[in-house]
């Protein structure tokens, strides 16, 4: 398998590194980024080789990976958009924009499968909601699914849509996660913890729930309950964010964020 990746930003990053921490059968990579410092870091790290241009880089690959912002996907389709031949496959790991707008910049028919991973693919701990129009065959989803799960899990989609509800929930999801930390170490300070001490408690509690979450069979209402003793000190604290409406917070939080996803698809690839 031979990847090229147009970008070398963090989650490019992390897929090269969980590429290579995996064994998986690449034969070659090759990444295009405009800044030196980028490309300098990559080919210190691993055996990649870097191109300032991203028509050098995809010369000859088996799949393409668009992983730039989404601001700076036009300029890219405009530089590769005659070049990407029906053989390779485009894979996006672009916010906001649709298969179809991608295909719409290039001459070729090339399969597009679109995907949405998020930052903790970083520790290979990520998870990756993906779209594979008809055009695909098994092999070419099967190819994106190994590139994926190399960072994590993976769920597929059946309504590309739906990718603009997995940005706003998990793409996003890790600010939502630092910021409820952030609350916790704060309120724990402001009422007599020492400082470092209140970081640790909030940090470690977030990471000691969530794996504990993702190992148990139960739902997590279910271990929600089970701390929830009536009476008791969670109840309180339970009642006071029932009171404040906080699950009618985030899913407003949850739809601003799904929105401004399919803003994105309309204003992304206009300029």
């Amino acid at each position: 398998m031979r990847i090229a990746f147009i970008g070398g930003g963090n989650m490019a990053t992390a897929l090269i590194s969980s590429l290579f921490a995996s064994r998986h059968n690449v034969d070659r990579i090759q990444v295009a980024d405009p800044g030196a410092a980028a490309r300098e870091r990559l080919q210190r790290r691993w055996p990649v080789h870097c191109f300032e241009n991203a028509a050098d880089a995809i010369r000859d690959m088996d799949a393409i990976v668009l992983a730039v912002k989404p601001q700076v996907l036009p300029e890219v389709l405009d530089e590769i958009g005659d070049l990407v031949t029906n053989e390779q496959l485009v894979i996006s790991i672009v916010a906001g924009i649709h298969t179809s707008q991608i295909a719409a910049k290039l001459k070729s028919n090339s399969p597009i499968v679109r995907t949405m991973p998020n930052t903790p693919a970083l520790i290979g701990l990520g998870i990756t909601g993906m779209y594979a129009p008809i055009t695909c065959n098994l092999a070419q989803r099967e190819l994106t699914q190994n590139l994926m799960e190399s960072a994590g899990e993976v769920v597929w989609l059946e309504r590309e849509n739906l990718l603009d509800v997995v940005t706003a929930v998990s793409g996003s999801g890790p600010a939502y996660f630092c910021y409820l930390v952030e609350c916790l170490r704060n309120a724990g300070t402001r009422l007599g913890l020492p400082a470092d001490v209140a970081a640790r408690l909030a940090l470690y509690t977030a990471y000691g729930a969530s794996s504990m979450a993702v190992r148990s069979d139960a739902d997590v209402t279910e271990l929600r309950a089970r701390v929830t003793t009536k009476g008791g000190t969670t109840q309180a604290a339970m009642d006071i964010l029932e009171a404040g409406h906080f699950a009618e917070l985030v899913d407003s939080a949850i739809a601003a964020a799904t929105k401004r996803g399919e803003e994105l698809s309309e204003e992304g690839l206009q300029t």
